[in-house]
């Protein structure tokens, strides 16, 4: 066959594919109880493998970024060095301002200022010579449950500041935790703001974990953390144990039983308000609670002596639109008497799914808008700092894609943030962008699992890594400018450019 020939019927062929695109429908046909459909030419031209490859590149990009032995390597100069060795000063700003300004994996802040931590690194700092226990709140969707991702934070955070025990956790918690387990000697009924699990309340006190469990007569909590291989080391054992109880309508008591150890409290007068009942004790790992009387219960916190505490608050099937229908008293309580001083929100990922129109987006934008100012404005003293949602992928003409309006959704988010006065972190990004989670379900051992939407174990810990290596450059970055407080960074900055 002579060439000419041979591309005609190539040409042919294709001509053959596209008309056929064109005409075929979009959903396909039903014949004889099978369902046919036609690949679409943008389909055909596209390369999915592209994309992924992309991804993994992103990645290795970001995980680049976030080692910054450079980084180190120059602050450890400065640190050796007189303040009159200015080539080595200005090597280490240049370095954090080049991550700040521009890396993928960077915090996003209001006006471009990462001061707005700077108050919490301090108290970071103080924590342990204050013997005070600085908190951060990590609320989330399904992503987090179990401990995942907020788990390893804690453990990283405690390592560097101090601090032991997992948190706060609620009084009933039916999905078990990597951290801790829990038992109940009868039911209790318990109510939920938001999610897959959600029981509407008519007061709206469902407290600090977005839930409360209602007390009638007697029942006795027990609670003990895992000791098991691969598990976060700080989070084994405590010394601090507290209840959050409040709407006591008559006497209410506390017995609190750990070995050896039994001690009572109690609340003699009914009371409207919130009540933290605290047990410190010598370091232990399980004990029990009986509680007897008529209120309701918000939570027990397991925690140190000082240090840092980091609470995961999953909230399965939830969108992050809750806040506003907390109590505001009982909310801003809880935190003032914790000591609550970041708030993360992780939310997005199960909004994302129903993101079919701009009209949407925007309607969810500007429901985040209204929990971060609501938090903000009843407790001022927290910093909030928004994570935006992984990638999620599902199957689009037969092919495994990312969820269409998922890059719209991170970016509102961002502004949501941003506009009132919140920091910002996109995972979906530090994956790696469009399509990362297939990468990450077939990363050995698997980062994903195979719904393409939620980490494995391994995965949350990845995630967490470099979410971790993130916040700690911008703490290395406060202490860099406090040792140098009469060089003016900024200035320096823009005659370099």
């Amino acid at each position: 066959m002579r060439c000419y020939k041979i591309l005609i019927f190539f040409i042919s062929v294709l001509s053959l594919l596209a008309l056929l695109s064109l005409v075929f429908p979009v959903d396909g046909y039903n014949v004889g109880g099978f369902h046919l459909r036609f690949v679409d030419m943008e389909t055909l031209l596209s390369s999915q493998d592209e994309d992924v490859e992309t991804a993994e590149e992103k990645l290795a990009k970001i995980e680049a970024e976030l080692r910054l032995q450079f980084v180190h390597d120059s602050l450890e100069r400065v640190y050796q060095a007189e303040i009159a060795d200015s080539m080595a000063y200005v090597d280490t700003l240049v370095s954090f301002r080049n991550f700040i300004d521009n890396s993928t994996a960077r915090i996003y802040f209001p006006n471009d200022d990462p001061s707005l931590f700077y108050d919490l690194f301090a108290r970071l700092d103080s924590c342990s010579s204050n013997n005070e226990v600085v908190r951060i709140l990590h609320y989330g969707d399904s992503q987090i449950e179990g401990d995942r991702i907020t788990g390893y934070i804690r453990e990283q955070l405690q390592n560097k500041f101090g601090g032991c025990g997992v948190g706060l956790v609620p009084a009933v918690q039916p999905i078990p935790s990597v951290s801790v387990s829990q038992r109940t000697s009868d039911s209790i009924p318990r109510y939920i703001a938001d999610g897959n699990f959600r029981q509407k309340l008519d007061n709206n006190h469902y407290g600090i974990l977005a839930q409360m469990a209602q007390l009638d007569g007697d029942v006795t909590l027990s609670f003990a953390t895992r000791n098991v291989k691969d598990n976060y080391p700080n989070a084994r054992s405590f010394s601090k144990v507290r209840l959050l109880v409040g709407n006591t309508y008559g006497p209410f008591s506390a017995k609190l039983t750990s070995g050896k150890i039994n001690l009572t409290k109690n609340i003699e007068e009914p009371t409207a308000e919130l009540k933290v009942l605290t047990w410190n004790l010598d370091t232990i790992s399980r004990f029990s609670l009986k509680l007897s009387g008529d209120a309701e219960i918000y939570g027990v916190s397991m925690d140190g002596d000082y240090g840092v505490a980091v609470d995961n608050i999953p909230l399965r099937g939830s969108s992050g639109t809750f806040f506003t229908s907390i109590s505001k008293d009982l909310l801003s309580a809880a935190m003032q008497q914790l000591n609550v001083r970041l708030i993360i929100l992780e939310f997005g990922g199960n909004a994302t799914a129903y993101m079919t129109s701009d009209s949407l987006i925007m309607r969810y934008k500007n429901k985040i808008s209204k929990q971060i100012s609501y938090l903000k404005r009843i407790y001022p003293s927290a910093e909030i700092l928004f994570v935006g949602p992984a990638d999620m992928s599902k199957k689009i003409n037969g092919e495994l894609q990312t969820y269409p309006n998922l890059e719209s959704v991170v970016k509102c988010l961002k502004e949501a943030a941003l506009e009132n006065g919140a920091a910002f972190w996109s995972m979906y990004d530090v994956m790696g962008g469009k399509n990362s989670m297939i990468k990450w379900a077939e990363h050995q051992p698997a980062w994903a699992s195979k719904d393409y939407i939620h980490f494995t174990r391994q995965g949350a810990n990845r995630i967490a890594e470099l979410f971790v290596q993130t916040f700690m450059i911008y703490y290395d970055y406060y202490h860099f400018l406090k040792r140098h407080p009469q060089r003016n960074a900024d200035d320096i900055i823009m005659k370099l450019k």
